[in-house]
């Protein structure tokens, strides 16, 4: 029996010394394969930016269409608010990962929010447009990145770039928490935020009523559905701004719900100019005017990084073409300050 004993004894041990080999060797594979991974994503990078920086300067872009290679633009503002300083230095001190980089097309859609968030507390960026036919060796490989398939995409800022992020949602929300925009240190006024960028979205359903010309209003504010409808929306959300950073004070901190509550307003009032005021109300139209005037969001919807509506963006016949005409891919490249 004492000879059978150490037998098993020996054995377990021999099995549990194979299992921890077995699973260092594991761990050892998924390390070089992720690394390996890492590297072919970096190599990604420079081919895309290869493309673009050698890509005829002089190329008509439309729109969304066939295209050699997408564009490269590194975002480096001049203008660094003090209220967003701590949280978007620490990015800038955090090199694991490397720089944000922010994948979309070269139009407004899903990536406007981001964007938007980023120029209003000026942080250094670089980003990757899309004019929508590139071969995916020099666009990033970003249908085989995406964890969707689907842009927009964010790497960086402790991303790495083989598994970047996607959903414009979820990455709004990240660089709202690494920007200091995510609502405060308060979980509550977090969540008001959040719910404000839901009420905004809400709306967003329905920017056709906000830019019409004479909508139809429910004359019962509480008849069903009305609650839904952008005119009841808009006078819920001047409520919560009322609790939320004054965009007329430049000093003040702003969070992503107010972001998207803006991007709304600024498309619907390209749509038709004074249906905002008209629809929503003044107070609404205010805060439009007020964002506006921010230096970063002044300063980005000046720059090149600010495209073009298309004209299916603006409810026009036309699908992905610039409602405004075109422009040369060299005067949307480099280094924008």
């Amino acid at each position: 029996r004492t000879c059978n004993n150490t037998i098993t004894k020996q054995t377990i041990l021999y099995l549990i010394l194979l299992r921890a080999v077995e699973r260092r060797s594991t761990m050892s594979a998924a390390a070089g394969n992720a690394e390996n991974d890492d590297k072919a994503a970096e190599a990604e990078f420079r081919a895309a930016i290869d493309a673009s920086e050698s890509a005829d300067a002089a190329e008509a872009v439309a729109g969304l269409g066939p295209s050699p290679a997408p564009l490269y633009l590194q975002i480096r503002p001049s203008h660094k608010p003090e209220q967003y300083a701590s949280a978007v230095g620490a990015n800038a001190q955090n090199g694991a990962d490397g720089l944000l980089a922010l994948t979309y097309f070269t139009i407004p859609g899903l990536g406007e929010s981001p964007r938007l968030l980023l120029a209003e507390a000026g942080a250094d960026y670089d980003h990757f447009a899309m004019i929508g036919g590139e071969d995916m060796g020099v666009a990033l490989n970003w249908r085989g990145r995406s964890p969707n398939g689907l842009l927009p995409t964010a790497s960086g800022w402790g991303i790495p770039r083989a598994t970047p992020l996607c959903q414009s949602g979820a990455i709004l929300r990240f660089l709202a928490r690494r920007c200091g925009m995510d609502g405060g240190d308060d979980e509550a006024a977090r969540a008001r935020a959040d719910i404000l960028y839901e009420t905004a979205k809400d709306m967003g359903g329905n920017d056709g009523l906000i830019s019409a010309v004479n909508p139809d209003k429910p004359a019962d504010a509480n008849a069903p559905g009305a609650s839904k409808l952008p005119f009841a929306c808009a006078v819920n959300a001047e409520k919560m701004l009322k609790n939320m950073g004054d965009p007329s004070d430049h000093s003040s901190v702003l969070n992503f719900g107010q972001i998207q509550l803006y991007n709304l307003l600024r498309k619907c009032e390209k749509k038709r100019e004074g249906c905002v005021k008209e629809n929503l109300g003044e107070a609404m139209d205010n805060f439009r005017i007020a964002m506006e005037g921010r230096p970063g969001i002044a300063a980005y919807l000046k720059s090149p990084v600010a495209f073009p509506y298309t004209k299916g963006e603006l409810g026009k016949e036309g699908g992905y073409v610039y409602a405004e005409g075109s422009f040369a891919r060299g005067d949307r490249r480099g280094v924008i300050n």
